[in-house]
């Protein structure tokens, strides 16, 4: 019997599964053994030889763990991302390129701040880490975004002002010329200053660099940037950490030092001396006050070369402004009432000129028109020069009315001999116009005489400061009592009030049901659209007895004393 025949199986399972379509020329569609990657991912024989070979063993898993890795972390941040408020993210994802308008960068900004406020603990993480942690030097250094790190260092957690604050130093040199970036470091030193105990590495850096000597410091003192860093730190600083950086500023304020260095003469190195009239008062640590006194002291005595500088006559401005009192007669007794008249004939003295006028006092207003008034010459050119006729023009303003007509005869009998020039006329023309105009002096003149009544009261009446803060303590408290008595007072009338009138309503509301029930009883009854006035309940009843009582007693009150008023 012969065998039935077979067909016999030309491929082996490898061929087979080395058999593409598009090798083939077949159009079925594309396996997944047409990738090359999932070729490799899921043919048993990779697998095999990977196995069968210890180092490609290890390579790939190696990459299949990096390969998950870099998978995880992406799904991480979008869930990040999915679990913030969309509000916050769009925030802090916003355009803040600078072909943007103005007014659209600055509303970003503004957003952001807003945002960071509003934000918990877990936000701000998220907000520090994701947009400003690897920024915050560029972030500094912009327009609009330099808010959100001064946001941060006010509201922001203590790890986060930590970090900042550290960046902030490390690129100090360059920040701290830059407008914006100075701006951070002043809100971090106020920080700091604030809370020492939190941030005792950062001060200490910071410190040690504002009390350096050097030239690099010499050169910050002087930029129109940096110098307000020191400003600040005038300001905030306290103590001995005051004292260090007025001791090491003294030496370049009036002061021969070896390297030629002056701060009083620049433009902005004369902002520190400003600043250092300004912190005077405030002091009360004795080296402190005495090494700023000192300072003063030296601007007064050179106050004749200060007065004629660009930048160092505003020093003398500041000091008749804001000075003190001894100051203030020290440099008018001694220098500037000597030395009005040449003063007032230059280009930058003739501003202090009209200070001395604005800030002294009557008695040194009189001692400058006997100054100016000494010959008819002097007065000639005063009014002639085309400097001087400005405080000259200023003094007419504050003189007395007296003092005045004196003031314009001498104009009248210059200008009848034609000895007046433009200035001159100018000068005329103002004394004609303001001739009865009295608002300045009456001022002045109302100022002195309240200071004097200070001064008389304090000589009179020698209490101690204890004694006048206890009564004005009792005073405040019996006005606090008086007040809380009004208070209660008009909150019970305004319930009586209330209660009248609530009742008076129901009383009109009864009498309009019984007119309706006698005239009107089957339109009552029958039209439903007819508004209905509600009846009273018991209770209410109950109220309106008792309010009827205390009517009938009041009125009765008032029969028997017809003189009582009502609500006493």
């Amino acid at each position: 019997m012969a065998q039935p025949y077979v067909p016999q199986e030309f491929n082996k399972e490898e061929e087979e599964l080395k058999c593409h379509p598009s090798q083939s020329g077949s159009t079925a569609t594309p396996t997944l053994f047409e990738n090359t990657n999932a070729t490799k991912a899921f043919s048993a024989a990779f697998f095999e030889d990977q196995l069968l070979d210890k180092e490609g063993y290890y390579h790939f898993y190696v990459l299949i763990d990096d390969l998950f890795d870099e998978i995880n972390q992406q799904l991480d941040q979008v869930l990040i991302n999915d679990s913030q408020r969309p509000s916050l993210v769009s925030a802090f994802q916003a355009d803040m390129s600078s072909y943007l308008s103005h007014e659209k960068l600055t509303k970003n900004s503004r957003k952001m701040q807003l945002e960071y406020q509003n934000a918990n603990l877990k936000e701000k993480e998220y907000v520090f880490n994701t947009f400003v942690k690897a920024e915050i030097e560029n972030i500094s250094l912009d327009k609009y975004q330099h808010f959100l790190l001064e946001k941060i260092l006010e509201v922001g957690l203590l790890q986060h002002k930590n970090i900042i604050l550290d960046r902030l130093f490390q690129s100090i040199n360059k920040l701290i010329k830059d407008l914006y970036a100075c701006k951070v470091i002043q809100k971090g030193l106020e920080v700091m200053i604030q809370n020492p105990q939190d941030y005792p590495y950062q001060l200490d850096n910071y410190l040690n660099f504002i009390h350096s000597d050097n030239s690099q410091m010499r050169r910050l003192y002087v930029d129109k940037i940096a110098n307000q860093i020191i400003q600040k730190s005038l300001e905030v600083l306290e103590g001995n950490h005051l004292l260090k950086l007025l001791q090491v500023l003294s030496k370049y304020i009036l002061n021969n030092n070896h390297e030629k260095f002056e701060l009083s003469i620049d433009q902005y190195g004369c902002l520190i001396v400003n600043k250092i009239i300004d912190i005077y008062p405030k002091q009360f640590d004795i080296q402190t006050k005495t090494l700023c006194n000192d300072i003063i002291i030296r601007a007064i005595h050179n106050s004749s070369g200060l007065t004629r500088r660009q930048y160092a006559n505003y020093i003398i401005q500041s000091i008749l402004e804001k000075g003190q009192e001894i100051h203030k007669r020290l440099l008018m007794d001694q220098y500037l009432i000597k030395d009005f008249m040449p003063m007032s004939m230059d280009k930058y003295g003739s501003n202090v000129a009209e200070k001395v006028i604005v800030y002294g006092g009557s008695q040194w207003r009189t001692r400058l028109w006997e100054e100016v008034s000494i010959s008819e010459s002097s007065f000639k050119k005063l009014v002639n020069d085309q400097f001087a006729n400005y405080p000259i023009q200023r003094l007419f303003e504050y003189l007395d009315q007296t003092l005045r007509q004196e003031y314009l005869a001498l104009l009248n009998r210059l200008s009848d001999n034609n000895q007046l020039n433009n200035h001159g006329q100018i000068v005329l023309k103002f004394a004609l116009a303001n001739q009865n105009v009295k608002k300045y002096t009456q001022k002045i003149i109302q100022n002195d005489k309240n200071q004097q009544n200070k001064n008389k009261q304090k000589k009179q009446n020698p209490q101690s400061q204890s004694s006048r803060q206890n009564i004005s303590n009792n005073n405040i408290q019996k006005q606090q009592l008086f007040e809380n008595g009004l208070k209660q007072a008009q909150q019970q009338q305004m319930q009586q009030q209330f209660q009248v009138a609530m009742m008076q309503q129901m009383m009109y509301y009864q009498q309009q049901q019984q007119l309706l029930l006698q005239q009107m009883p089957q339109l009552y009854y029958q039209d439903q659209t007819y508004l209905n006035y509600g009846t009273m309940t018991q209770e209410q009843q109950m109220q309106m007895f008792y309010w009827q009582q205390q009517q009938q007693q009041q009125q009765q009150q008032q029969i028997f004393n017809p003189n009582m008023k009502n609500g006493q």
